[in-house]
Parts: structure tokens; C-alpha cells; sequence
């Protein structure tokens, strides 16, 4: 009975932070948007941003391997919404969002403020982003995705849709597969993952009553782009993050090309 006021005085505790560092953030979101020179380095700013939230929430991170240098696109497995702070917090990456979440109250400013990009649903909606993508990408940055479209247990990976890999192939920059691992409680539950009907309240408050989250965040070698089929890059990052993960046996022969 003793650990339910600890876990109690936890979540108020932690809850106080999150709402604070909310304010932060929502300030940073208002720098940015009057900073018409864009003399801020927003990507910096969400960095910081990010690392401290993860401090707050109680995650304990634990990085193998190195991202790509110079232009990218990072492809991972996803888990939670954790998994957007997560990935900001170690490099400086661009996300990508559904057209909705940008007048969301809120998250939609913090997710412009960050420099997200936008992606309209139905047919046609891709190509303006992924001519977006590859000037920004042509240009040196990072972005981040998420191909499986939807949110797993992390005890599996679901097919990976190619469509937004032709930017990497039109920008001819490395893809990055990463591979998110979070781990279970010392009990057995899964607290991360984000799935089926959960609420993100309910969500909230559970992670904000864990002692501690660990996750590991494992950076596979970065894939070449050039002369490759999106269809061949999607299977290939699939592969090596399945294998990270423990959920793979064989090497194919699109990875070992």
C-alpha cells in the first residue's frame, strides 16, 4: 500500500512539470512564429525542448550507434507519441504530421514551431509534401518518419509504406533505419506503447506514474538510395530494424545488396 501515495505524489509531482514545460514551449512556439528573420535555430530550441520533456517524464535512453551525417531520412519503428520527443532529442530532425494536427490546440503549435511538415490525406495529398521533402532534403536536413503509419506493442513491425521513401531515392540522400525498443516494467507491463483504443490522457497519466521508462534506440548502418526502388528501400530499412529487434532471422538479399 506504501507505493500508491509514492505513485500518487509521483504523477502530481511530474504532472506539474509537463504542464510548465507545456507554458515553455508554447513561448518558444510564439518566438518563432515573430521571427520573420529566422534568425532562431528552432531546431535547437526543440531539441532542448524534447530532452528536457523525456528528464520530466522519467525515460531512460540508451543510444547505440550514430546517425547519418549530412542529409537523411530517418526511418523507425513506432511505439507511442514518445516516440516524437524521443527522436528530437537526439538529433535534429524534421517531423511528419497530418494536415489536422496543425490546428490542433497546442500540439499544433509546437508542431509548427518545430518545423513539421504536413501532409494532406486522399489522393494526391503525397506530392506536394515530397517535393517539400527534397528541396529540404537536397538541402542538407533531416527528417523523420514513421512508415508503418500506425502505432505497434513494439513486439512486431508492420509493413513499411514506401510511398514517402521516393524522396530519399529523388533527393538521393541515405535512408537511416532506426530501431525503437522499449522495455517492459519489472512486472511484465508494457507502459510506452500507444495502441487500439488507448487514450492519451489515461496514457499521460500512466507514464507519468512509472518509476522509470527505459528504451534503447539502436542506429542501424544508413542505407545508399541511389539506384534503388522505394518498394526495395522500405523492405530493406524493415529488415534491419526487425533484426535489431530480435524479429527477423534472415538477412534477405534487398538488404545485403
Amino acid at each position: 500500500m506504501r507505493g500508491a501515495p509514492i505513485a500518487t505524489l509521483r504523477t502530481l509531482w511530474r504532472g506539474t512539470g509537463v504542464a510548465s514545460h507545456l507554458g515553455v514551449g508554447l513561448l518558444m512556439a510564439m518566438l518563432v512564429a515573430i521571427d520573420l528573420g529566422e534568425r532562431l535555430d528552432r531546431l535547437a530550441m526543440a531539441g532542448w525542448w524534447h530532452r528536457r520533456l523525456l528528464r520530466i517524464l522519467g525515460l531512460r535512453i540508451a543510444v547505440r550507434g550514430t546517425p547519418a551525417e549530412g542529409a537523411h531520412l530517418t526511418v523507425a519503428n513506432h511505439v507511442s507519441w514518445l516516440d516524437i520527443p524521443l527522436m528530437g532529442s537526439i538529433e535534429p530532425l524534421r517531423f511528419i504530421a497530418k494536415s489536422e494536427i496543425r490546428n490542433w490546440p497546442l500540439a499544433g503549435s509546437l508542431a509548427t514551431a518545430a518545423g513539421s511538415f504536413y501532409i494532406r490525406r486522399g489522393k494526391g495529398g503525397s506530392r506536394p509534401l515530397l517535393d517539400r521533402l527534397s528541396v529540404y532534403l537536397r538541402g542538407g536536413g533531416a527528417v523523420v518518419l514513421f512508415p508503418e503509419g500506425t502505432t505497434t506493442d513494439g513486439t512486431r513491425v508492420l509493413p513499411f509504406h514506401a510511398r514517402l521513401l521516393a524522396t530519399a531515392v529523388e533527393a538521393k540522400c541515405a535512408v537511416q533505419p532506426v530501431a525503437l525498443r522499449y522495455m517492459p516494467a519489472p512486472d511484465g507491463r508494457r507502459v510506452a506503447p500507444f495502441i487500439g483504443d488507448d487514450d492519451l490522457l489515461r496514457h499521460v497519466l500512466r507514464v507519468l506514474r512509472e518509476p522509470c521508462i527505459e528504451v534503447e534506440v539502436i542506429y542501424c548502418p544508413p542505407l545508399d538510395s541511389q539506384g534503388r526502388e522505394r518498394t526495395e528501400l522500405a523492405l530493406a530499412a524493415q529488415t534491419a530494424i526487425e533484426i535489431e529487434l530480435g524479429l527477423h532471422q534472415a538477412v534477405p538479399a534487398a538488404l545485403a545488396a
